[in-house]
């Protein structure tokens, strides 16, 4: 049926007058929405002021250079990063976290050692929003159908790469020194490490948050007089036992973890962790050009050199922020985040990446050795 004229006119004044500013109104509203969810909150919560907490900077850098770089490609969303100190502790990790959680954020980067994700994992799981590491091996977090994630290989394949790596030196009789204040790290790696090997293996505990006792850890382990020490030990740690060791004559084998792998090592070991070998899914440098790229940018923008932690965590946001930008309008929603982190497959800064469906991740092993003073690719090991 056909308006005649006078019909017409009357229905366009109550749009315009009536209709036309309610769909301003509900334009604005939208748009102002959209503004808002232009900008995710991204937690990182790290240790930052307690014990070794400065080896955490490299991983806050490398986070924040990956921020500045994805906003300044004109990302859609923006990434907002918000670091919190867990300062080591337990009460540290539940408070910052939480923390980030009430801040809206979807995602939490954290944490820098295994013990303390495990703490963070049922905070963040909880509150339904991702934890996502590139720095926990724990297997008490592996094969699990939830919301963490990570882009660090677990101690699954750490053991079986020790285990190798025992096996081709010849090596019959181990030393393992456990630091007890990361044990859902060190002990698991060397549970595993005593069930795949075939050899005789003692053990010594040293726990780094309380005073080590040095001279008494150097005793027993001179009196086993083992072939190999494995020193799954942080960064400072397993530079002064090296030091202490060699001083006192022992010339056997040192290995170690990634979780030493840092410049600290060569500073603090010196001449003693000549010849050391770590098992570590991350080589001293890569050749493609976004790790070029990384290296310059690190300099430039912190005035630092690129080093394993930095990597990691600016690999770890460019895998995020693909998920994120996949997720459109969900970009907050964390279980669209988690689809489409499971559906991603990369091959960026340090190697090709892929999530299993319980977001752990299969990575090659590798051998690294000091030599000359400087971390050196060696071979590669699984």
């Amino acid at each position: 049926m056909n308006m005649n004229s006078a019909q017409w006119i009357f229905s366009w004044r109550i749009f315009q007058t009536v209709l036309l500013p309610l769909v301003a109104l509900s334009t604005l509203f939208v748009s102002c929405n959209i503004k808002k969810e232009n900008i995710i909150n991204i937690g990182l919560a790290i240790n930052l002021s307690g014990y070794s907490g400065t080896p955490a900077e490299d991983i806050r850098d490398g986070a924040l250079l990956a921020i500045k770089e994805i906003n300044r490609n004109n990302s859609f969303p923006r990434l907002k990063l918000l670091v919190k100190d867990d300062r080591n502790t337990a009460k540290g990790v539940v408070s910052a976290d939480k923390e980030l959680i009430r801040a809206g954020c979807p995602v939490i980067i954290g944490h820098s050692y295994s013990q303390n994700t495990l703490t963070a994992y049922p905070v963040v799981t909880g509150a339904g929003r991702i934890l996502i590491t590139a720095y926990t091996a724990t297997t008490r977090l592996s094969g699990k159908d939830d919301l963490f994630f990570r882009t660090s290989v677990d101690n699954r394949l750490n053991s079986k790469a020790l285990v190798e790596l025992l096996r081709t030196e010849g090596i019959k009789d181990v030393l393992m020194v456990l630091d007890l204040s990361n044990p859902s790290f060190s002990v698991d790696l060397g549970e595993r490490v005593k069930m795949g090997f075939g050899g005789h293996v003692a053990q010594v505990g040293i726990n780094t948050k309380e005073d080590v006792h040095c001279d008494i850890v150097i005793k027993k382990i001179l009196e086993a007089d083992p072939q190999a020490v494995i020193l799954i030990t942080e960064v400072k740690s397993t530079a002064i036992l090296c030091q202490k060791l060699r001083g006192k004559g022992y010339r056997g084998i040192f290995l170690a973890t990634i979780w030493a792998q840092g410049p600290h090592l060569l500073s603090y070991g010196a001449d003693a962790v000549e010849g050391l070998k770590i098992v570590s899914f991350i080589k001293p440098r890569y050749e493609n050009e976004y790790y070029k790229h990384f290296e310059k940018a690190m300099m430039k923008q912190f005035h630092k050199k690129a080093t394993p932690k930095s990597a990691r965590a600016y690999e770890l946001v460019f895998i995020l922020n693909d998920a994120i930008k996949r997720c459109g309008l969900k970009a907050n929603d964390p279980y669209c985040i988690k689809r489409e982190l499971l559906k991603g497959e990369y091959n960026f800064l340090l190697g090709r990446v892929q999530f299993d469906r319980f977001g752990d991740v299969k990575r090659p092993v590798y051998c690294i050795k000091v030599k000359n003073g400087q971390f050196h690719f060696d071979h590669r090991i699984l």
